[in-house]
């Protein structure tokens, strides 16, 4: 196996051996005492879930050297106190020292999982070390002590339960109580300055030489920009002079460091905005934006072929495989849900013209006359996979999975106050993801990738032909465009650090072919981005759920360049309209800014972000790649929309000033 094919982890610690740990393991600094007007309050607030601000790698790279993992617990130190040398006391569990901790530590932590007898006789231990002065001597203690214990066993279930409810939430309390900012930093830097403080305590203020890169570790995060914080990973490194290069904890320092990049890199949301639409050693300021297609060819086209030959190839990347492929499980990691109520997730409700007519209102959306197309990502139409000309639709709240149609797409008509809506989907096939991802991985370049995901917003589609001169072509489709046969610019999202879309990853300003078009399998869709529905183009005829949408747009083959407006949304947006006209909750909970915000406040956002303001006060691509730079630059995550609560985060003052 190459090594482009180890996982993060395997490459992390593919230098570290058995004995390495058991070194590493001997090692700990004295903690310092809290500064005195510290108290109990975090430098940066505790998220309700500790444990997810640490990503699983960072997790699992903690665990192995802490604990030499599970065959190494079972294997060598067979679950008894150990002595591990150099600084330690008496160890127990998952590297639990007894040297360092108080007897009411231990009663806390370990006093309802031991038997009464070997508690008694471990708490002899509790406080001895073997520091100097007189180390020599209790080396020989330490030994003896190790030796009379060993007939004591802690199963490594237990052990690490104990690691998971008690040790591990404790040691992330300590290190948001030092650090400032580590909310904007992806769950692999936090797990590498986690591992730090494992390690050398969260000793981010402590004097003397020994402690110059902690120090100016906690200096870079107070700092918060992105620029200092780029800076960390060599501080890590920087480390390695106090116990060497080949050292076991110089190998530690440089696997954090390591794996401190490697979040980085997947917070590598997009390269600064280019240099003719940002601010520049001039008095006049940039153009905000060019709302005209690009004469370009489309990029991230599917193939069915291809798709298919993905979905059975079997092929691996860095541990990912198709089957890898996933939503992201927590809301607030994705950026069309981190915006919204999540209170509502799940929620089955009645979807009217007025909630729509709400959406489109309080997102400034200005769509053309005439019918409207409208997108739920992550919904589910009860009561059948269609519902047509109809006043209200059920729908429940669910989320995609890049495999079954889990969205809905639909039609607004205005003037009659009627709907149409149709099971389908808004995101692209797992095997698309994956071949962004593995592409990526590969060092293919960003403009050459195939693979992503439209963000939501308010967007012109013409009819024209997708895939036009290719064995897939498919015509009078819906085009994202503004001429049957241009590219439309848009910001859109590709994971390329992982298969799961998130707030850390790549926003990428380009020109997909995003279009709407029938989905082209017997089962699932084919797409690397477009929006799709059941049915096929074969032959010459519309078929399916597809040929359904047409005849009630009012499509056919006649109506290339005919043009509408795609409101895309989430099924979580429709539940809030909802719950809005129900409960008789103000609408301003809705009010938000994204692509296709037309009105003053748009001004008063290009201003804040050092543009031009754009005559038609409308949010085009570059507009929302500046927003997405400035939230990347402030806060270490994007999700390039602009409500109240992002106003307040980067104080632009664009609502205030209403």
């Amino acid at each position: 196996m190459s090594r482009a094919d180890l996982t993060l982890f395997d490459q992390l610690l593919e230098r570290v051996s058995d004995s390495m740990v058991e070194e590493a393991l001997g090692y700990r600094e004295d903690p310092a005492p809290p500064p005195k007007d510290s108290g109990s309050f975090e430098s940066t607030q505790l998220p309700a879930n500790p444990r997810e601000c640490i990503s699983q790698t960072g997790y699992d790279f903690i665990v192995r050297f802490e604990t030499g993992g599970k065959p190494y617990y079972e294997r060598v130190v067979k679950g008894r106190p150990v002595w591990p040398g150099f600084q330690s006391g008496i160890t127990i569990g998952c590297g639990y020292d007894l040297g360092y901790h108080t007897l009411s530590d231990f009663q806390a932590e370990w006093g309802s999982r031991l038997p009464g007898a070997d508690f008694n006789r471990l708490a002899k231990a509790i406080g001895f070390r073997t520091t100097e002065p007189g180390r020599a001597q209790k080396v020989l203690q330490a030994k003896a002590l190790a030796q009379s214990l060993s007939d004591i066993t802690v199963s490594w279930d237990t052990a690490i339960e104990q690691f998971d409810k008690a040790k591990f939430p404790a040691f992330i309390r300590e290190l948001y109580r030092a650090l400032d900012n580590l909310d904007r930093l992806h769950p692999h830097c936090q797990g590498a300055l986690l591992s730090l403080a494992f390690n050398r305590g969260a000793q981010f203020a402590s004097v003397g030489e020994r402690y110059t890169e902690m120090r100016a570790i906690g200096e870079l995060m107070r700092n918060g920009s992105i620029a200092s914080i780029r800076k960390i990973p060599a501080q890590i490194r920087s480390m390695k002079r106090i116990w060497g290069e080949t050292s076991a904890l110089g190998e530690r320092r440089e696997s954090e460091a390591k794996l401190f990049e490697a979040g980085l890199n997947e917070t590598r949301l997009l390269e600064r905005p280019s240099a003719e639409n940002t601010l520049e050693a001039t008095d006049e300021l940039p153009s905000s934006e060019s709302h005209e297609d690009v004469e370009v060819e489309q990029t991230d086209s599917a193939d069915e072929t291809e798709l298919e030959a993905i979905l059975n190839s079997g092929l691996e990347a860095s541990g990912f495989t198709v089957d890898s492929v996933r939503w992201a499980p927590v809301d607030d990691e994705q950026p069309d849900y981190r915006h919204l109520d999540t209170r509502l997730a799940g929620k089955t409700f009645e979807f009217t013209p007025d909630d729509l007519a709400t959406l489109i209102t309080t997102n400034a959306f200005q769509p053309l006359a005439g019918k409207i197309i409208f997108g739920l990502r992550g919904a589910r139409l009860v009561g059948g996979a269609k519902r047509e000309n109809v006043t209200s639709i059920t729908v429940t709240d669910q989320r995609p999975d890049h495999r079954d149609f889990r969205c809905i797409i639909g039609i607004y008509d205005p003037a009659g106050r009627r709907l149409w809506a149709y099971q389908a989907s808004t995101v692209p096939n797992a095997a698309y993801v994956f071949k962004c991802f593995s592409e990526s991985s590969a060092g293919t370049k960003i403009d050459k990738l195939t693979g992503n995901i439209l963000l939501t917003g308010c967007y012109t589609m013409t009819v024209g032909t997708h895939r036009k001169g290719t064995p897939g072509e498919i015509p009078t489709v819906l085009r994202l465009s503004k001429t049957p046969t241009g590219a439309s610019e848009a910001v859109v999202l590709r994971s390329l650090a992982d298969v799961s879309y998130d707030r850390f990853d790549c926003f990428h300003r380009t020109t997909p072919a995003n279009n709407i078009h029938p989905g082209q399998l017997s089962q699932g869709f084919s797409s690397a981005g477009c929006l799709t529905f059941p049915g096929r183009y074969a032959n010459g005829q519309h078929t399916g759920s597809w040929a359904d949408f047409r005849n009630a747009l009012g499509i056919d083959n006649q109506s290339d360049g005919r043009q509408f407006s795609l409101v895309l949304l989430t099924g979580l947006d429709a539940a809030m309209a909802w719950n809005v006209r129900v409960s008789g909750e103000n609408k301003s909970a809705l009010t938000r800014l994204r692509t296709g915000s037309k009105s003053d406040a748009v001004t008063r956002l290009q201003a804040a972000l050092g543009l031009k303001p754009d005559q038609s006060q409308l949010i085009g691509p570059i507009t929302r790649h500046n927003l997405i730079y400035r939230q990347i630059e402030k806060l270490g995550w994007a999700d390039g929309i602009y409500s109240h609560a992002m106003d307040e985060l980067l104080r632009l003052q664009v609502w205030s000033k209403i």
